[in-house]
């Protein structure tokens, strides 16, 4: 590893990587060991202190500069034939656009993630957003160890050296263990989708600040003037959670969250800093989520799938009769309505058609007779006996045998000896210990990680349709997703959103037609 004193030699460097582009490039970027923690661990904040390249061919390290940064963020770009490795990917580009002062992440044609790689290959064993760190992975694949530099020191050069030496043969090792186990594309697809999300978590979505801190202060009136217990306990929670986001968290009109690609079994994201995808509804909060609203000249398209763990359901499980249902365009809520009352579709109440759908997504997961009750008085507001509850259970496993039949396969998964694994159509894995199968969660798991594949594909496409047009995906909240567009091309954008999150999804979910939803609107409440 050549050690680089100054701007010009490795802008030297990465021109000869150019003139002769490796077939692979491991690129480390070190955080400043001299900043506070919750700064180095935040890639939005803190700063590159040193960047280490490794090729088969030279490496070289070098301090970190404004010279430097735009260097390689450029070189990134003019390499697309080289595969560029990092550890912890989305941090590495979204701290490098941060540096640069790109709207999105550096253009990296072809790149791969070694802790993608390697939580991955987790299998769901690791919990939340403690993903594999480079010195677990070297300890383990290459019988080395990678140790991050002191904190008491500000020399950065030996640590920043070792890593980027290191992520090609980690690399090399990992590969065949993702072939092994069927990973291949999952891996693809969650690399892939790193500068959509990346692009997000640099866009933020407007905010109206001033109608936010109204509204805090209205909580706050309220909660001094009533004595009503259970408003107390909510407007506390409101108070407590929301109330100072519009301080904390508004910067330029926009509010900036983190977005976690990989931190759920399912491959769901979450959020935080802040956790956006929490804001309560207008039932909950009134007026909340209408203070995220588009710029001026811009509009919002707010687009979801229709019922589409159910979709996902009768596709995993080949439910003959709910694809029927969906393939007549019929209303699967309806149907199961029909079963229970003994009358038709067509003659099925509003009320009647609430109790269904608390069945159909109560008992999609395996949930007990006991447990609805309280899940269909809290989610829907329907009050049922154990035996009403039992009877809907039944009804539900009649109108949908495949259902039924999928429930028994995976309640016999807790019979067998050893560990268990479920997985997705892509071929996500979770792994469950002998004798530690959770049968909601292997029902659960398959259905949302599949739906999440399928989003995540739809992500992938739509950020380049949207450039097209002038707009971008500013935010994601489980199935439904939020673009910014111009509002004189709101109604093509609206169009091409519907359109693309359908073929993406249909692309993985083959058997049932998909539906999506999409809408313009003036904020996102």
């Amino acid at each position: 590893m050549v050690q680089l004193r100054n701007d010009e030699a490795f802008e030297a460097t990465l021109a000869e990587l150019e003139a002769d582009p490796p077939k692979a490039l491991g690129v480390w970027l070190a955080p400043d060991p001299a900043e506070p923690l919750h700064v180095q661990n935040d890639p939005r904040l803190g700063s590159i202190a040193a960047i280490g390249i490794a090729s088969a061919g030279q490496s070289a390290v070098t301090p970190a500069t404004p010279a430097t940064i735009a260097a390689l963020h450029g070189a990134l770009s003019r390499l697309p034939q080289t595969y560029v490795v990092f550890h912890g990917a989305q941090d590495a580009l979204l701290r490098l656009a941060a540096a640069f002062g790109s709207p999105a992440a550096a253009r990296v044609a072809r790149f791969g993630c070694t802790q993608t790689a390697a939580q991955l290959l987790a299998e769901g064993t690791r919990r939340g957003r403690n993903l594999p760190t480079l010195t677990e992975c070297t300890e383990k694949l290459l019988e080395t160890s990678w140790q991050a530099p002191d904190r008491l020191t500000t020399d950065v050069i030996p640590a920043t050296a070792g890593a980027a030496e290191a992520l090609l043969p980690l690399m090399q090792a990992i590969t065949p263990l993702l072939r092994k186990r069927e990973l291949t594309r999952v891996f693809a697809l969650e690399c892939d989708v790193l500068p959509s999300v990346i692009a997000m978590e640099r866009a933020g979505i407007a905010v109206d600040a001033a109608a936010f801190e109204r509204i805090a202060a209205q909580w706050h009136t309220e909660r001094r003037e009533t004595d009503v217990p259970e408003r107390i306990a909510r407007l506390d929670k409101l108070i407590s959670t929301y109330a100072y986001w519009g301080q904390e968290h508004v910067r330029g009109g926009r509010i900036r969250c983190r977005l976690h690609p990989l931190a759920t079994d399912s491959g769901r994201f979450s959020c935080t800093d802040p956790n956006l995808q929490q804001v309560p509804s207008n039932h909950t909060a009134p007026g909340l989520r209408a203070c995220f609203r588009p710029d001026p000249s811009k509009t919002l398209i707010v687009a979801d799938y229709a019922q589409i763990e159910l979709r996902v359901a009768a596709h995993l499980a080949h439910c003959d009769a709910l694809r029927q249902v969906f393939h007549e365009g019929r209303d699967p809520h309806r149907a199961t309505a029909a079963t229970i009352t003994g009358r038709p579709e067509d003659t099925i109440t509003d009320h009647e058609r609430k109790l269904a759908k608390a069945v159909n997504f109560g008992f999609l997961f395996g949930m007990g007779a006991s447990r609805f009750r309280s899940y269909a008085a809290d989610g829907y507001g329907v009050d049922l006996t154990d035996r009403e509850a039992a009877d809907a259970r039944t009804a539900f496993m009649r109108t949908f045998p495949g259902i039924a039949r999928w429930h028994k396969q995976v309640g016999g998964l807790s019979r067998k000896s050893g560990p268990v694994t479920v997985r997705t159509a892509l071929g996500r894995r979770k792994r469950f210990a002998a004798g530690k199968v959770s049968f909601n969660s292997a029902l659960n798991i398959p259905v949302q990680g599949t739906a999440a594949e399928g989003f995540k594909r739809a992500m992938i496409e739509l950020q380049p349709a949207l450039e097209s047009l002038g707009g971008r995906g500013v935010m994601v909240v489980h199935d439904e997703y939020i673009a910014e567009v111009p509002t004189q091309v709101a109604e093509q954008a609206r169009a091409t959103v519907e359109a693309v999150m359908t073929s993406a999804m249909a692309s993985i979910v083959t058997s049932v037609p998909i539906a999506v939803e999409a809408e313009v609107r003036e904020t996102w409440g």
